[in-house]
């Protein structure tokens, strides 16, 4: 029986299939939606729960789910030819991912501020967010970028 989910369903599916347009865009898409989820877990696991050196273990699990959900848009489980540009893909998105757990993280910590004298969108600007970052732990920050990129890198096989 032919496999309905291929692009053409009417042809054998015995040689290992390529790269395609929309199996690239596909690919993009899950691998965006996974890495906006594994931002709003570290940031929200960094700020409110305070957790500092387990990030590196939500790190690499979210590495490993940018990876495995750019790798299953692209094949959704077929057999097919290794794509560097889908690992590169899934490395570059784990940057994001994490940048933007810092961002949630910051937003996070500014609005939960007790007694704050300024309204929320005052307290929020490019120069704090620096801050921000520079006073988090440096070590720790390099570790999860880097988990964050070679686990998407690893899984997107």
């Amino acid at each position: 029986m032919a496999d309905p989910f291929a692009d053409d369903p009417g042809s054998a599916v015995d040689a290992p299939l390529a790269l395609s347009r929309d199996r690239a865009l596909r690919a993009f898409d899950l691998g965006v939606l996974a890495a906006i989820g594994v931002s709003l877990a570290y940031g929200v696991l960094l700020y409110p729960v305070g957790l500092t050196w387990g990030l590196i273990a939500v790190a690499v699990i979210g590495g490993w789910v940018i990876g495995a959900a750019v790798r299953s848009g692209a094949w959704r489980g077929q057999l097919h030819e290794r794509s560097r540009r889908l690992q590169l893909l899934a490395a570059v998105l784990g940057v994001p991912a994490w940048l933007g757990g810092m961002f949630v993280s910051y937003v996070l910590s500014q609005a939960l501020f007790p007694d704050a004298a300024t309204p929320l969108m005052e307290r929020l600007s490019a120069a704090g967010f620096a801050a921000y970052i520079d006073g988090t732990d440096r070590l720790l920050n390099i570790v999860s970028v880097s988990a964050l990129a070679f686990l998407g890198w690893r899984s997107a096989r």
